[in-house]
């Protein structure tokens, strides 16, 4: 700590030497010199003569500022005497201490003493000394104690400077008196800029005041208790009121945002003023002042958060950023005055919202004029109450009241007056509508009451249109459905010929061949070779069963294909499942190909063999079977058109018993399948995805009625986009 006196002793007479030496590692010889200097300039110290022209506002005298100082680092209560002129005593105003005084434990401790002497000017006039920092320091004139400010002892109690009366002192005319101070003070890492040890700090560290200035303390007392006492309520009714609000509107976000920001306007005002009616340690004041100094750029940011909230509807991510670092920057600039990042993210968070406002002008009229109002008046009152003890401190002790309170109340008060102009916004959007709605109502009365006459007319001509309407359209429904069973057999017709034409070709062959053979029976009833001839009958036989077989296969065919084109519901009539599923599905195929240039699928079954006859209509399940299989390979057809090449369509029919005892019929497909939003309405009459003049949309829905409705039955359909579809039919055994 010496070596730290030793730097700041004389600081007439070193600067120059510091200057050339900037290096820790002073030599020996020029050390010892510095220190001469110092006893030499502390023993020729004179006293400084002070006069009222001295006086700042409200006549105090900041005697720390005055030049003629001296300060020895200890203890000695000896050295507060008038005579000792001994020891080494270097030249230090008590405004010049700093941190870096401090010893191990983070004491600073030491001896200021100043000769001085009053001018006629305070003749007659009463005075007094006072301290506005919570160091401890016992104040001595001529080696008298005057008064203790704190406990310079053990154990060490800072002194509270909040709101006290100055003490009076006595002095003479013209008579030099020796003012000592003894000064102790201990400084932590976490110690706010604004108590640490630092010129601004230190410049009222002891005052002698005039009688003004005691009139100043009474009445800054009674403004400090009223202003606390009106800004703590204020906050805490409007705390409530918006509470409230957010109770009565729980999906209202604005609402929220508004109550967050006053419970922290509550917090802050409460610690602003929680120390000035009660009596505190220094550590409490280390905590309240960190608790006032987090809480007032928080609710400035809050403010602006509302008015993007308001004007955007929502908070952007840059926001909840700046959000963060103010937070962290206004620590360090606090704990350990690094003010620079704070300064950046303050600006930044200015522009930020500047540019928020500005891009949404045009929003702002009406309500949001009162939320602007809430971001720009506590934002300005934070700047200017920051900055104007800077340029006056005259200033800043007369209207740091009034700025904390507008800073504390002003955001909480204009959004209060924002809820209030909404709720009559709101009120006049909606008197406006039910004016609308009111006019709306009269016209269209007046409106009903002249067409009711032409009503009555209208429904008696409707009514015989409408019956007229439902005779065309039974008729038309009639039409249509045998249209689509016409279509279907249409659809037959291609791959009917092309299954008759395989028996048809075994027929003419066989023919052909057994007029062969009958010429060659001929010759060998000539040559009379018995074998011969017994094996051109034998032959013959053979021919003749398979042209028989053949002949009934067509006859089949075109029994089916009457049935289909039957209009009666047809009698039920044991069948097989599995030959009508495999005669359909091969119908389909060549009927398709034959109708649609380019077609080509593979097709497969898989029939359960075990398959009882079922009594069923033949006709309408083949039907359909038909619409299904059709359906199937339009499908896989389509998406062949647009898949990659390694796509193969394939359809798949097959048959089992379930273990329920029914039979069930699936048609499986590899196509696109159907999309969720039409699944629910493929069953519908007239519901179609075919281009126009392609398809009834009656083919689906026929086939829902012929299985649930005529045969007792079920049909379902499972899918998946871009997987396939499977349509499921179940009947009663």
């Amino acid at each position: 700590m010496r070596q730290k006196l030793l730097r700041q002793a004389g600081p007439e007479l070193s600067s120059y030497y510091l200057g050339i030496v900037s290096t820790r590692r002073m030599s020996y010889f020029l050390t010892v010199f510095l220190v001469l200097l110092s006893l030499t300039s502390s023993g020729q110290n004179t006293a400084v003569t002070l006069s009222t022209e001295m006086f700042s506002s409200h006549e105090r005298l900041f005697l720390a500022e005055l030049e003629g100082w001296i300060f020895k680092e200890g203890h000695d209560a000896s050295w507060s005497e008038l005579q000792l002129e001994e020891g080494e005593w270097g030249s230090l105003r008590p405004n010049q201490l700093t941190a870096e005084m401090e010893d191990v434990t983070g004491r600073v401790e030491g001896w200021f003493r100043l000769r001085i002497k009053l001018d006629q000017s305070f003749e007659g006039m009463p005075l007094t000394i006072s301290r506005t920092h919570w160091a401890a320091t016992d104040v001595y004139i001529d080696g008298e104690l005057v008064h203790s400010f704190g406990d310079t002892g053990t154990p060490y109690q800072a002194y509270n400077p909040t709101l006290k009366d100055p003490i009076p002192i006595e002095l003479e005319i013209g008579k030099v008196y020796l003012l000592a101070v003894h000064f102790v003070d201990y400084e932590t890492t976490f110690t706010q800029r604004e108590l640490r040890l630092n010129p601004f700090n230190l410049q009222s560290l002891i005052n002698l005041n005039g009688p003004a200035y005691i009139e100043r303390v009474k009445e800054d007392i009674k403004l400090t208790h009223i202003y606390g006492t009106l800004t703590i309520s204020a906050s805490f009714l409007l705390f409530v009121l918006f509470c409230l609000l957010v109770f009565l509107n729980p999906t209202q976000k604005t609402f929220k945002f508004i109550a967050a920001l006053s419970g922290i306007m509550l917090i802050t005002a409460i610690g602003i003023s929680y120390h000035t009616f009660y009596e505190q340690s220094y550590d409490l004041e280390k905590l309240r002042f960190l608790v006032v100094i987090t809480m007032q750029p928080l609710s400035t940011l809050f403010g602006l958060l509302i008015l993007e909230w308001v004007l955007t509807k929502h908070v952007s991510v840059t926001s909840i950023v700046i959000f963060v670092l103010i937070l962290i920057t206004n620590l360090l600039a606090h704990l350990f005055s690094i003010s620079l990042p704070f300064g950046i993210t303050f600006t930044a968070m200015i522009l930020h919202f500047g540019r928020i406002a500005y891009l949404h002008r045009n929003d702002i009229r009406g309500a949001n004029l009162a939320v602007v109002a809430a971001a720009v008046v506590p934002t300005f009152a934070a700047l200017i109450y920051i900055n104007i003890h800077k340029y006056s401190l005259d200033l800043f002790y007369e209207y740091d009241k009034p700025l904390t309170s507008l800073l504390t109340l002003s955001g909480p008060i204009f959004l209060l007056i924002y809820i209030s102009i909404r709720f009559k916004e709101v009120l006049n959007e909606a008197a406006e509508e039910a004016q609308k709605v009111l006019t709306v109502t009269e016209e269209k009365r007046e409106l009903l009451a002249n067409q009711n006459v032409l009503l009555e007319k209208q429904v008696e001509e409707r009514t015989i249109d409408l019956n007229r309407s439902l005779e065309d359209l039974k008729s038309t429904q009639s039409q249509l459905i045998h249209s689509e069973k016409l279509a279907s057999l249409g659809e037959l017709t291609a791959g009917i010929a092309h299954e008759i034409q395989n028996p048809l070709n075994f027929v003419n062959n066989f023919s052909d061949l057994n007029k062969e053979l009958l010429d060659e029976l001929k010759d060998a009833v000539a040559k009379n070779d018995q074998e011969e001839v017994d094996a051109l009958i034998k032959d013959l036989g053979d021919n003749e069963s398979k042209i028989n077989r053949h002949g009934r296969r067509a006859e089949a065919i075109v029994k089916s294909m009457l049935q289909h084109s039957r209009t009666g519901s047809g009698e039920k009539e044991l069948t097989d499942i599995n030959l009508l599923a495999d005669e359909y599905l091969r119908l389909s195929y060549h009927g398709l190909r034959a109708k649609i240039a380019g077609f080509n699928a593979d097709f497969k079954t898989d029939l359960d063999p075990d398959l009882p006859k079922i009594n069923v209509v033949p006709q309408d399940i083949g039907r359909v079977l038909l619409n299904l299989i059709n359906n199937a390979f339009q499908a896989v057809h389509e998406k062949s058109m647009k898949a990659e090449s390694r796509y193969k369509p394939t359809v798949t029919l097959t048959t089992e018993l379930t273990a329920n005892g029914q039979l069930q019929i699936a048609i499986i497909d590899n196509g696109p399948g159907i999309p969720d939003s039409i699944k629910d309405k493929i069953f519908q009459p007239f519901f179609t995805t075919k281009a126009a003049g392609e398809g009834t949309g009656l083919g689906l829905s026929m086939s829902y009625d012929i299985v649930t409705k005529g045969h007792g039955g079920t049909i379902e359909v499972t899918t998946k986009e871009s997987e396939g579809t499977t349509f499921t039919l179940t009947l009663p055994i």
